[in-house]
């Protein structure tokens, strides 16, 4: 198989680009679970696992994390003491804005071959593709 073969499958093309952003360190987990904190209140960890589609293992570790940094609190659920709700705090909403902004400097390095109507069309068709399988994600 040539490279040339690989070259021809968007998917392979996608996943090299999304290589290229995480060498920035702009995404990734930490990123995508405080942006999905900061739309909501107080939400129970299992919501969240299954929102943003993670390991649930996986979620723990990076709430650990958020927790430490004070970008997150985790709570007892009030009405069911077994489970924890998890919210953004003002660290945290300042930190996925500053992430935020990185984030689009970066994508303007990565994108810059593109002209603005181009980023359009890619940004587009990207997303009308992740929509599609939006009946195995849960909100």
């Amino acid at each position: 198989m040539s490279i040339d073969q690989l070259l021809s499958l968007p998917s392979y093309l996608m996943l090299q680009l999304v290589r290229e952003a995480r060498r920035a360190g702009r995404t990734g987990p930490h990123l995508t679970v405080l942006a999905h904190l900061a739309e909501r209140d107080a939400v129970a960890q299992k919501r969240i696992s299954d929102s943003v589609r993670m390991d649930p293992s996986d979620l723990v570790s990076v709430l650990d994390d958020l927790e430490e940094l004070g970008f997150a609190r985790r709570r007892r659920d009030e009405r069911d003491r077994r489970r924890f709700t998890v919210s953004i705090t003002e660290d945290g909403r300042r930190e996925l804005r500053e992430r935020m902004a990185a984030a689009r400097r970066h994508e303007d390095e990565l994108l810059a071959p593109l002209t603005p109507a181009e980023r359009d069309t890619l940004t587009t068709l990207l997303r009308k593709t992740w929509l599609h399988h939006a009946d195995l994600r849960v909100d």
